[in-house]
């Protein structure tokens, strides 16, 4: 698999451009808000270039962080996030900085739950609440403290956990904790494969997948040798070849392009995904927004051989 190195180099510099306006903008206005998830995209989107553009996302990225480890979703803001916790995490190791500026967002990850963790939650869904399908037993990670697990929190936060395990980082609870996380994916797959942004079934009726949802749950599944992943890499690769979000295309490329690293095939769709987004990012440019662009790059970086999300042995 390759891609064009102009396509590549000329989105990367969409990117550099829109990150050189975003932080000239948030120098001068003291009350713009920065994005956790776009400044950890853009530092994990340029980090082998580590230009202007780079340090005034990593430094934006620090400065959001909680006294208590935690992200939260904007700068500013107070709640910690699991999602904005995890990419942040994520990407600070990722691109190797020190110990203490992530370590402490690890412990508040192994420690968030959804509050179906709570009995009485758990009671309410197993005993009143019969609209939802799901094992409440099994919970993964929130949006935002006190709320319901989701999916794409809580595939970032395995993610994100596998990764810092990966690099022997020991904290009490973080395997029981992952291992959690793990059977609620499972457990809220669509049936017939992939996934949806919260659960498989509601009022009786299954639930369609979503792209993006189902992309992020299969790159915190890498690791499984499970049905569900059976099942869902070809719905992705199926649906991939009718996408026309750039956003989604992104990150079922991404997906797609880990589990080829693993051998599996997947045909042209990955090439075919990657012409498209390249050629809707240009047609696009300007209406998109920035977390866009750098995910955009790194699944252009993946079909090219270098994905951030592919898990390392």
């Amino acid at each position: 698999m390759s891609v064009a190195l102009d396509a590549l180099m000329a989105v990367i510099k969409r990117l550099r451009n829109r990150v050189h306006e975003d932080g000239s903008n948030a120098r001068t206005s003291p009350r713009r808000q920065s994005a956790v998830e776009s400044c950890a995209l853009i530092v994990l989107a340029l980090r082998n270039q580590r230009g202007p553009e780079y340090m005034w996302a990593l430094h934006a990225l620090l400065a959001s962080r909680n006294r208590d480890g935690s992200w939260p979703a904007f700068s500013g803001d107070d709640p910690g996030s699991s999602w904005a916790t995890a990419i942040a995490v994520f990407a600070l190791a990722m691109v190797a900085r020190p110990l203490p500026e992530w370590e402490r967002g690890v412990a508040w990850l192994v420690n968030a739950k959804g509050r179906e963790a709570n009995w009485l939650w758990r009671w309410k869904f197993q005993n009143l609440d019969n609209s939802v399908k799901f094992d409440a037993r099994k919970y993964g990670w929130s949006w935002m403290p006190g709320t319901t697990s989701w999916v794409i929190p809580t595939s970032f936060s395995l993610i994100a956990l596998q990764d810092v395990r990966r690099a022997g980082l020991r904290i009490d609870g973080l395997s029981d904790r992952m291992e959690l996380g793990i059977s609620m994916l499972l457990d809220r797959m669509c049936p017939g494969g992939g996934w949806n942004a919260g659960n498989g079934v509601a009022f009786g009726v299954a639930l369609a997948p979503y792209i993006d949802a189902t992309a992020i749950a299969l790159l915190a599944l890498q690791s499984r040798e499970h049905q569900a992943v059976n099942v869902s890499l070809p719905w992705l690769s199926v649906r991939l070849q009718h996408c026309q979000s750039p956003y989604s295309l992104a990150w079922g490329i991404l997906a797609l392009a880990a589990y080829a690293e693993k051998g599996l095939e997947f045909g042209d769709s990955l090439q075919e995904a990657s012409s498209r987004l390249t050629m809707a990012i240009t047609e696009a440019d300007r209406f998109l927004d920035t977390a866009t662009l750098a995910i955009s790059t790194l699944a252009l970086s993946a079909i090219d051989g270098d994905n951030v999300f592919a898990a390392q042995p």
